[in-house]
């Protein structure tokens, strides 16, 4: 029984993988705006190029796609849990279940393993399983991008409330949670913690050519430049 469990486990992992292959702001872009997004503006499939090549209504919409992508095999295996329907192994975190869907993402089999920075599809993942540090980003990035109106700056200092956030709760976190309002302190575990900070190291690996672009005052702005 436990090796099925496992088995199963493995297999919702791989189908997270897929799903978060899948580049909604290449379908989306074709489909609605007949335009492939990966030839125009930075050349990205995340949101941010999607608002800028298709429009807010659809970028917006290719946000929510891929925030879902990130969430949607970890609420899956939840109930599957919470209704006893299936039991998940204790070998295998739930968090590798984002995990897969973020490196589908950023290396996805539908693009020649070639993606996006996962910005958005790591917010579905903290989203389900510490909201406290999902909701806290999503307020710094708001900050940081009216203020500045880089997306880079804002995802940078989103990131770093992230791991900031997450090990505030993990130091002092409730170790055990009776109701939902509890869950939103719950104590993460040190693996989760460890693989937030890995993962943010990888997101900020990804800015580094924007960086290079802010020092270089070429980075694009969704303000715009006053004429001197």
């Amino acid at each position: 029984m436990e090796a099925l469990n496992i088995s199963i486990g493995i297999l919702l992992i791989i189908l997270s993988y897929f799903l978060g292959s899948i580049p909604f702001g290449v379908i989306l872009g074709k489909g609605i705006c007949k335009k492939d997004i990966r030839e125009y503006g930075s050349k990205n499939i995340g949101t941010t190029n999607a608002i800028r090549v298709l429009g807010k209504k659809v970028g917006f919409l290719v946000f929510f796609c891929d925030v879902l992508k990130g969430a949607f095999v970890i609420i899956l295996v939840k109930i599957l849990t919470a209704t006893k329907v299936w039991i998940n192994p204790a070998e295998i975190d739930i968090f590798l279940y984002g995990a897969a869907a973020i490196i589908g993402h950023s290396f996805s089999i539908f693009l020649n393993f070639k993606g996006g920075k996962a910005v958005a599809t790591s917010l579905g993942v903290v989203l389900v399983l510490t909201p406290i540090p999902a909701i806290l980003c999503l307020i710094v990035f708001i900050i940081f991008l009216y203020s500045t109106g880089y997306v880079s700056i804002a995802s940078t200092g989103a990131t770093i409330t992230v791991i900031l956030s997450t090990w505030l709760l993990y130091a002092f976190g409730l170790k055990e949670t009776t109701n939902l309002g509890e869950y939103f302190i719950a104590k993460p575990s040190t693996l989760l913690a460890v693989l937030y900070s890995i993962l943010a190291g990888l997101i900020l690996l990804k800015h580094i050519k924007n960086y290079k672009r802010l020092i270089a005052g070429t980075e694009n702005s969704f303000k715009k430049r006053k004429r001197i």
